[in-house]
């Protein structure tokens, strides 16, 4: 599980700037406490994809510090799909070089790298595969985040499970 920290200071007109520390640029600025997570993830995955598009290092989350409370996790699917790149970066492997090992476009390998694409899980794991790894699953019980379980079922706060 991929785990930064990240700190909420306020402003003085008002607002809230959030860092993400070990994402170089990582920073943005929130109008609430509330949406201080939401934005901490957003510009956390904003500029994984930008150091993805330079073809930079994507660097491991910082130790925690003793005390740091805030931090943002980056969904599984952003996750398999970094370990993707960083296997394509350290093996040399381009996009049109894995679609070709994968009988696809490099349009298709563009949007599986995307980390704001919901793509398709067997692709991912096909990827994986053509670069020498697998994907491993745990489930685990998290801390509880306001509005994740509603009574009877499993809902998050603004979204419905559909089947």
């Amino acid at each position: 599980m991929l785990r930064y920290p990240y700190t909420i200071t306020p402003e003085a007109n008002g607002t809230i700037l959030v860092t993400v520390a070990g994402i170089p640029g990582a920073f943005t600025a929130c109008r609430s406490q509330e949406e201080a997570r939401d934005m901490a993830l957003d510009v956390a995955l904003t500029m994984l994809a930008a150091m993805m598009d330079d073809a930079e290092v994507i660097p491991a989350p910082p130790a925690p510090k003793r005390g740091q409370a805030n931090f943002v996790e980056l969904p599984a699917m952003a996750e398999v799909k970094l370990a993707v790149y960083q296997a394509m970066r350290s093996q040399g492997v381009s996009q049109v070089k894995l679609a070709g090992i994968l009988g696809t476009d490099p349009k298709s390998i563009r949007r599986l790298l995307d980390l704001f694409h919901a793509s398709r899980w067997d692709h991912l794991e096909m990827a994986l595969e053509a670069l020498g790894y697998q994907a491993r699953v745990t489930v685990e019980p998290f801390t509880a985040v306001p509005g994740a379980l509603v009574k009877g079922g499993a809902k998050r706060e603004g979204q419905t499970l559909r089947t």
